[in-house]
């Protein structure tokens, strides 16, 4: 996610916080020590909306962050995206 960071153009100073937060807010944190190829399908998808989400974007598209996802994951993951918009 650092990386991603990176690329969003992110001060240096201000990425550590920033991806924690993140993390945090997507309920990743007990993940941070695996590769994203190790995650399960839903988690996958909740990094790939908190990579979408750093930097606070003016707009954010997303193309069905919740297919394939449990109810209750799903539910989760709208929270997440209506407390941005």
């Amino acid at each position: 996610m650092d990386y991603q960071a990176i690329i969003k153009g992110i001060p240096a100073h201000l990425r550590e916080e920033i991806c924690k937060r993140t993390i945090k807010n997507l309920n990743l944190s007990k993940y941070t020590n695996k590769q994203a190829g190790q995650l399960s399908g839903g988690n996958k998808r909740k990094l790939s909306v908190a990579m979408a989400m750093l930097g606070n974007p003016p707009v954010l598209l997303l193309d069905e962050p919740s297919a394939g996802m449990d109810p209750e994951a799903r539910r989760f993951m709208w929270s997440i995206v209506s407390k941005v918009s």
